[in-house]
């Protein structure tokens, strides 16, 4: 049996394809055996009707990615979006952050977000890139922002990629944050010299062992995400979800 029953995509990783056909997407999708969508953008489908395809398909939205300026003056409407979806988890895709403040003020302003879209039945969490793993003063600021986020409303989203990337050992540190760490961008490096995004069977990352681990330290959402392609999106998506659904 392959160790996860349920596997969700990162639409961004077929941005192409949505743009031309959204509807069509989310079939193709469907049909290859994706069991989550985590949004980018909504293109010009409703809610309704997005909830109708998802429905179609048999697929849930685990979760959708806004930008924080966008939660902080723009919420309500975020989460009218989203609540239609049934969305499990609001995720904020980055934050720029060079300082110990900077990671700071983030943390405080992710705590407030986090803490309304809790009264409003969501979860909420901050995805990184590979500059949280900046050091100040001997500590990564992605550290920072963690320790001084409000642990009840803030999760993350580690991005593996971005980790490995940043020449952090991603089991480690999932490991040390298993309290706030629920979501995995399953994403695949080529290797810590040349750092290309390839496809799921290619590279240095051993998911079989990420997803163990990822399931031991309370992971709720496997979600594949790449950005760089050797044929086509389509093409990568497909040979990442059977090779993903055959560990």
């Amino acid at each position: 049996m392959p160790l996860l029953n349920e596997f969700g995509i990162q639409l961004y990783s077929v941005r192409e394809d949505t743009e031309r056909d959204f509807p069509g997407t989310l079939r193709r999708l469907g049909d290859m055996g994706y069991t989550g969508f985590e949004f980018a953008g909504y293109g010009d489908v409703t809610a309704p009707e997005m909830k109708r395809l998802m429905d179609g398909y048999g697929i849930k939205s685990v979760g959708s990615h806004l930008g924080v300026d966008m939660l902080k003056w723009n919420l309500g409407l975020a989460l009218t979006y989203n609540q239609i979806l049934g969305t499990d988890y609001i995720i904020v895709p980055g934050i720029g952050m060079e300082s110990r403040d900077d990671a700071m003020r983030a943390a405080e302003d992710l705590s407030a977000i986090g803490e309304k879209c809790a009264k409003e039945g969501f979860k909420f969490a901050y995805h990184n890139h590979s500059h949280e793993f900046t050091r100040d003063n001997g500590e990564y600021l992605l550290d920072i922002l963690i320790g001084n986020a409000d642990k009840r409303y803030v999760k993350i989203e580690l991005d593996l990629f971005w980790a490995v990337y940043a020449g952090v050992e991603p089991f480690a540190y999932m490991e040390r944050h298993s309290d706030v760490v629920r979501l995995l961008h399953v994403k695949q490096i080529k290797d810590s010299e040349s750092k290309l995004g390839v496809d799921m069977d290619e590279g240095i990352i051993d998911f079989a062992a990420v997803i163990r681990a990822g399931i031991a330290n309370g992971v709720e959402h496997f979600i594949l995400e790449q950005e760089e392609y050797p044929v086509s999106p389509m093409v990568s998506v497909e040979k990442g979800i059977r090779h993903i659904m055959s560990l």
